[in-house]
């Protein structure tokens, strides 16, 4: 009986000294404070504009305007659904990068600000001749009198602060 007893106290003693953990002396480093502003976003489509004097475009992208994503469409006609992320509200700042590839040439890249809007709509970049680039986010198609900039404007409208 005591042998029966020295071993139930032995695997007692072998069964706590596994469950104790050591004690954790690792020092962690201090983060600096986040600067990051909880603004609603939304996502949108996106579509393109050709204006005259423009070739064919065969791809197009636009970075995000608050991550590194880049989202974009095979080509200028039609809206896509690609789930841009774009803010409800505009905000100061809003400056994105936008990539395409014109017809025979090497892809281009420009950075411009997205016009100032009052509620997030449709994402579209337009492309003017010489290379200039504009983006804008409406609820209204580029045919609608409501919309910021014409259809068959030849010259790309100044850019907002």
């Amino acid at each position: 009986m005591r042998l029966k007893h020295l071993l139930i106290l032995t695997a007692t003693l072998a069964l706590s000294a596994c469950a104790a953990t050591a004690p954790n002396t690792a020092q962690v480093p201090v983060k600096k404070p986040s600067m990051v502003v909880d603004i609603p976003m939304t996502f949108v489509d996106m579509g393109c504009v050709g204006h005259p004097g423009v070739s064919y475009i065969y791809a197009f992208y636009v970075k995000e305007p608050f991550s590194e994503r880049m989202a974009g469409g095979l080509s200028c006609g039609g809206i896509g659904a690609f789930g841009y992320m774009l803010p409800l509200k505009w905000q100061p700042g809003m400056k994105v990068k936008v990539r395409w590839k014109p017809n025979g040439r090497d892809w281009v890249e420009k950075t411009t600000t997205i016009k100032r809007y009052e509620k997030a709509g449709t994402l579209y970049v337009h492309f003017f001749a010489n290379d200039d680039v504009r983006v804008v986010s409406s609820p209204y198609y580029p045919e609608s009198a409501q919309y910021p900039i014409p259809e068959n404007a030849t010259v790309a409208p100044p850019e907002e602060e």
